[in-house]
């Protein structure tokens, strides 16, 4: 690792522990620079503002839960259990980052007014969406879902599942697990063939 990219490790990880403890508002580059082991010149060399730092810590985090996505998915035996590692994951990758639900909010809040934000979400769920194409046209590849069936729509629900169980059980006691047996059912039902 170049010293360049350790030193852009270490502002992330600064950042994300301060996002995690404190929101948003506690993410300033003197914060950062309280936290690393250089200046606030080094910082800001690194990244242009504090919108560069949040979307490098977005990303840094949408890493990592695509990554424990991807292990999930490839563990999972059969479709349904496929289906149900996507939505299991993505929904306790961002349950457990408290970060990443921070970044998400500030960008949905200032997408309509904002190209950067509305940029980052953009590529964050078609991204997102991809992922999900993949492993329902394999299940059509397969057999294992219909062959009329629509991936782009139903890799957008997926998308919208996941966001929508992260934003009521981040305010609530919601049982997740409930939750994300239920969303699998309702799609894999959907996505089922038709018996001959």
């Amino acid at each position: 690792m170049s010293v360049r990219d350790e030193r852009r490790s270490q502002i992330i990880a600064a950042a994300r522990a301060l996002v995690a403890e404190g929101g948003l508002e506690a993410l300033t580059i003197g914060a950062i620079e309280k936290r690393v082991p250089f200046t606030r010149g080094v910082i800001t060399y690194h990244f242009a503002d504090k919108d560069e730092i949040v979307g490098a810590v977005l990303e840094s985090v949408v890493d990592e839960i695509d990554r424990g996505t991807f292990a999930e998915v490839h563990e999972a035996d059969a479709f349904p259990a496929r289906i149900r590692a996507v939505l299991r994951s993505k929904v306790r990758g961002f349950l457990k980052h408290a970060e990443a639900r921070a970044c998400l909010v500030s960008y949905w809040s200032r997408v309509a007014s904002d190209e950067r934000a509305h940029t980052v979400n953009q590529r964050l769920f078609a991204s997102w969406r991809s992922q999900a194409a993949g492993l329902l046209g394999a299940a059509k590849k397969s057999g294992d879902a219909r062959l009329d069936l629509d991936v782009d729509a139903v890799a957008a629900l997926l998308v919208g599942l996941v966001v929508g169980i992260v934003v009521q059980t981040a305010f609530d006691d919601s049982d997740v697990e409930r939750l994300v047996e239920e969303a699998t059912a309702m799609v894999v039902a959907r996505c089922r063939p038709a018996r001959a």
